[in-house]
């Protein structure tokens, strides 16, 4: 199922031809069942998006960094689409995937719940069979966000999210300052990183 997922967005990153990664990410979720947001607003260096009612299925894991964190999760949520659920059938999954990650002091913890999408078709998911596997939905939503189309390592990636942060903090928005997300859209560096608007 990996295998199909990360095929299938090599593909869609081949046709893409956007001007900017907003663009991409809408582009991408045109033409698959992924999440695209329902509203941007693009007025500052960061953007603020709405997102649509969504469903996916999740994980807890400690890890030292994200790249581990993912490489376990995602081992457990694709067990779950293979037959690793109550009905024992195959859940077909979709792009976006990524980690929710938690911050104390400014500093990433050690502590991440990593996701994946379950396609819209799908109405009534089975019950995972491993405990530690849980299903989520959640209801339209307003996050503050960058979008980035290059890949970056791990390093980076926890300077963008602390970057973002400080942005936030800079500009007195309102927001959920203990977590943060990144949503992958590809494999060659197409992700958002965000944190939830509050207030709305």
């Amino acid at each position: 199922m990996l295998r199909i997922v990360l095929t299938v967005s090599f593909l869609f990153w081949n046709q893409l031809a956007a001007q900017n990664p907003v663009d991409e990410v809408i582009k991408l979720c045109e033409r698959d069942d992924c999440l695209k947001p329902e509203v941007v607003i693009n007025d500052k260096n960061y953007d603020e998006v709405e997102l649509e009612f969504r469903q996916w299925v999740q994980t807890e894991v400690g890890a030292v960094d994200i790249k581990s964190a993912l490489a376990i999760g995602l081992d457990k949520l694709f067990s779950y689409a293979r037959c690793g659920n109550v009905a024992g059938t195959v859940i077909p999954l979709t792009a976006s995937w990524g980690v929710f990650g938690y911050l104390k002091n400014g500093k990433i913890q050690q502590r991440f719940s990593v996701f994946v999408l379950i396609v819209p078709e799908v109405i009534n998911p089975p019950e995972p069979t491993d405990p530690a596997v849980t299903l989520q939905t959640g209801p339209h939503i307003w996050y503050y966000g960058r979008v980035f189309d290059k890949k970056v390592d791990e390093q980076q990636t926890e300077e963008l999210v602390i970057q973002l942060l400080k942005d936030l903090e800079q500009d007195n928005q309102p927001f959920n300052s203990t977590f943060f997300d990144i949503t992958y859209f590809n494999t060659h560096g197409l992700m958002a990183i965000g944190f939830v608007k509050t207030g709305e």
